[in-house]
């Protein structure tokens, strides 16, 4: 009938046709547990397995006990190279970002359910987890491919990692997505390119496949948007804030367009960048030919809390009515975007300073108990980069392995125990402090008293620590740390090592 709508599907028709589309994928599943030969349609599927795993429909369990994970994950080793990274089919061979982001989050989903939907920070067994975050962080590839960007999405949400290569992964994605966005909305690319932009500004994946984390949602302070009005602006971050014109109002076309150019945009003699109501920066244009691609990036590092008002002044070249060569002058402002900066908490130089007056380790504090002494000794050292350097609390000096150690461990020995509940590990800090200048740990292996007490993810911006919270206090008289990969400095002939070692106990 002409007009009417069709019904939807009743939930049962869903769930019928659900049940048949899982049925297929346990048929095309292969023998060795693999979904294809491809990397990218294997995960697809798994990642619609674990879409219905999540609470679907009501047979989820059996959907779950119906998948071989562990066979899933024998499979996914096929695309594992030998330096850490996947690559796009069988064999490992080339491995790319977009196929290592693919082959970590296959994985990690795979731990999630045979983990019984538990999601934590991978595990010394995570091994190929492992040496794909270390391949990641070594090689990570800053492209416009949006499948890539949401494949790192899915890394980060399912290992917990806020930084990937030493670098904020979603403000580099963030900034890299938003400049290709169009003015009807879509991003670069039609409708799949849209769908990944949307999956990873939204942080999609959540701490449970296919259910969204509120917390994860995109936050005021990260992602700026001013839609109202002529101009358009959109911006990313605070240190510094990445603001540009993304567009403007079909009205503005309509007015200021040169004949036949509405399409292409307008004409700008130059664009003129306001902070708080005072002119920071102009940006010229080309005033003879309509704008297509030019965005006018303006970039400000906004510190002090509170309230900021960032402002774009376009002057625009018009066409005067009547007259097939004259033009015109024509300043039109957008309206402000707010930007709200929060106090920051203490600098990390602060904090450890902090925390170094607590060290139990420290030699000042040591020698106030009688016959207490700590010594170190380590499986290579490099000249003037000895163990002790480690625990003499200053945080510009660091014990470091010599290169060829294919097993970097630091041991200490305490004449006396030491009840402490909580380890820190420092990355060595140089001065001034150049991040990335020096050889970092990727992880810290942190055995006490001969038991192994768990694995520390260390930081890569050199001024953090890396923490370890014990279950419950421990009697220290031996620590022994095994750094778990290593990322090259500046200098490739440099081994990595450590800071300093920290004891605490919490009140």
């Amino acid at each position: 009938m002409p007009g009417s709508q069709e019904a939807p599907p009743s939930p049962a028709a869903v769930n019928r046709a659900i049940d048949s589309g899982v049925a297929w994928l346990r048929e095309i599943q292969r023998l060795n547990g693999a979904f294809s030969r491809d990397e990218r349609m294997g995960q697809t599927a798994l990642l619609a397995y674990a879409l219905l795993k999540s609470g679907v429909t009501p047979e989820d369990q059996m959907v779950a006990r119906a998948l071989a994970w562990a066979s899933v994950t024998a499979a996914l080793e096929g695309y594992h190279s030998r330096d850490g990274g996947f690559a796009y089919s069988l064999g490992g061979f080339h491995p790319s970002t977009s196929m290592t982001a693919a082959g970590i989050g296959s994985l990690a989903i795979c731990r999630l359910y045979l983990g019984n939907g538990q999601v934590q920070d991978p595990v010394p067994g995570d091994r190929s987890i492992n040496d794909g975050l270390h391949w990641l962080d070594r090689r990570l590839e800053r492209g416009d491919s949006l499948y890539t960007w949401y494949g790192i999405e899915r890394v980060g949400a399912l290992t917990g990692r806020s930084h990937i290569g030493g670098e904020d992964w979603y403000g580099a994605g963030a900034a890299k997505i938003l400049k290709l966005q169009v003015e009807d909305g879509s991003f670069s690319g039609g409708l799949p390119h849209t769908a990944y932009s949307l999956l990873f500004l939204n942080r999609a994946t959540g701490p449970k496949t296919g259910r969204r984390a509120s917390e994860n949602r995109v936050g005021k302070r990260s992602l700026h948007s001013v839609r109202d009005g002529d101009i358009h602006l959109q911006g990313i971050g605070a240190e510094p804030c990445q603001i540009w014109v993304s567009g403007w109002s079909k009205a503005l076309l309509a007015r200021h367009a040169w004949p036949g150019e509405a399409q292409r945009g307008l004409r700008i003699s130059k664009v003129v960048w306001f902070v708080n109501g005072q002119a920071v920066q102009e940006i010229p244009g080309d005033p003879s030919r309509a704008n297509e691609s030019l965005r006018f990036e303006f970039e400000q590092h906004l510190t002090l809390p509170g309230k900021h008002q960032i402002q774009a002044q376009v002057h625009l070249s018009v066409p005067v009515p009547g007259n097939a060569v004259g033009s015109d002058v024509r300043v039109v402002n957008s309206n402000p975007m707010e930007i709200l900066i929060v106090p920051k908490p203490f600098d990390p130089l602060v904090e450890v300073a902090l925390e170094h007056g607590n060290n139990l380790l420290d030699s000042n504090r040591l020698g106030t108990v009688p016959g207490q002494a700590c010594s170190a000794r380590a499986s290579s050292k490099e000249s003037g980069h000895s163990p002790e350097a480690a625990i003499d609390g200053d945080y510009y000096t660091h014990w470091r392995a010599d290169l060829r150690d294919p097993k970097p461990t630091l041991m200490l020995t305490l004449s006396k125990p030491i009840l402490a509940d909580m380890v820190l590990l420092t990355q060595p800090l140089g001065w001034p402090i150049e991040s990335g200048a020096l050889p970092r740990a990727f992880e810290a292996k942190v055995e006490i008293n001969g038991k192994l007490v768990g694995v520390v993810r260390m930081h890569l911006d050199e001024r953090r620590k890396g923490r370890l919270s014990l279950p419950e206090p421990l009697k220290v008289s031996r620590i022994q740390i095994t750094l778990i990969g290593v990322i090259p400095g500046v200098d490739p002939d440099m081994g990595g090592g450590i800071g300093e070692v920290e004891l605490l106990l919490g009140e």
